[in-house]
């Protein structure tokens, strides 16, 4: 049996969507909403979210502050091009 994914996308609600040729406008306000209602669940201590030099995007959910704080400082090692890190109360990019 297998088990939920706990970040499941709206993938198949998406699709269903009638898409047009206007621009829809976004104001300050509609981004910082929506980075407002950002939720990790409560079992994962943060979600670490890193770009390698050859483009290849790879997120890993980490229970344990400690396993993420390893993970990171390899991505240090091995120079990632572009990491984030996202928490229950912030998301950020740490510069190397």
């Amino acid at each position: 049996m297998s088990r939920r994914d706990p970040f499941g996308n709206r993938i198949d609600e998406v699709m269903e969507w009638d898409a047009s040729d206007e621009v829809t406008d976004y104001t300050i306000e509609d981004g910082l909403s929506a980075a407002a209602m950002w939720d990790l669940p409560e079992a994962y201590a943060c979600i670490v979210r890193s770009t390698d030099k050859n483009g290849k995007i790879t997120e890993r959910a980490y229970r344990s502050p400690s396993a993420a704080h390893k993970h990171l400082l390899k991505l240090m090692e091995e120079e990632a091009d572009e990491v984030m890190v996202l928490t229950d109360e912030t998301i950020s990019v740490p510069t190397f």
